[in-house]
C-alpha cells in the first residue's frame, strides 16, 4: 500500500476534503497529483491572505495601495493631483510623507481648523519643522510662516493651508529668512 506523499500529509487542502478523499489520497497517485496542483494554484491567494494585516497599515502597505488609504482617511484631496495641475507630480507629497499623514489622520482630523493642527499637518506633509502660524482672534486671517528649508514647497503648502483652514478665514503665506 502506497503512503501519502509527505508534502500532502500536511496539506491544508487535504485536511478540509471529505474523509473519503483523504483515505483515497493514500493510494491514488492521480488524486495526489491533483491535490498538489490545487495547492500550487492556491498558493498566491494564501500568500496574500498571510499578509492581509499589512494592507491597512500605512507603514507596511505596498506603495501602490497608498492612494487608496489616502482616500480612506479623506486625504486624497492632498495626495492626488489637483484640478489645476498639469501632471501627476503636482501633488508633491512623497510616498513616505503620505504614509506619515495617513498614520496621523485621526489626530490631524481632530485638530483640523486649529493653529496647532495646521502646523502639525504642514510639518508632516513637508518633513520640515519650524512652521509658524500667526492668528489674531477676531480678525479671521492667518499668516503662515514657512521656514526657508521649505521654500521649494510653497505650492504644496498653499494647497494644505487652503484645505485645512476654516473656509471663512483668509490666509497669507510668507517664507522666513534663514
Amino acid at each position: 500500500m502506497a503512503m501519502v506523499e509527505p508534502v500532502l500529509r500536511n496539506s491544508p487542502m487535504l485536511k478540509v476534503l471529505p474523509e473519503i478523499y483523504q483515505v483515497a489520497a493514500e493510494t491514488s497517485t492521480p488524486l495526489q497529483a491533483l491535490i498538489a496542483v490545487a495547492e500550487d494554484m492556491q498558493q498566491p491567494v494564501r500568500d496574500v491572505l498571510d499578509r492581509i494585516h499589512t494592507v491597512p497599515d500605512p507603514g507596511r502597505s505596498p506603495s501602490s495601495f497608498i492612494p487608496f488609504l489616502s482616500r480612506w482617511v479623506d486625504l486624497d484631496w492632498l495626495t492626488l493631483p489637483g484640478p489645476e495641475s498639469v501632471d501627476s507630480t503636482a501633488a508633491g507629497v512623497p510616498v513616505a510623507r503620505q504614509r506619515d499623514l495617513i498614520a496621523c489622520a485621526a489626530s490631524l482630523s481632530a485638530r483640523r481648523g486649529t493653529v496647532d493642527g495646521l502646523t502639525r499637518f504642514l510639518q508632516l506633509a513637508t518633513g520640515i519643522a519650524g512652521f509658524g502660524v500667526e492668528s489674531v482672534p477676531g480678525e479671521f486671517h492667518i499668516k503662515v510662516l514657512v521656514p526657508a528649508a521649505a521654500a521649494g514647497q510653497v505650492e504644496l503648502i498653499r494647497r494644505i493651508v487652503k484645505g485645512i483652514k476654516p473656509a471663512h478665514v483668509t490666509d497669507e503665506i510668507a517664507v522666513m529668512d534663514s
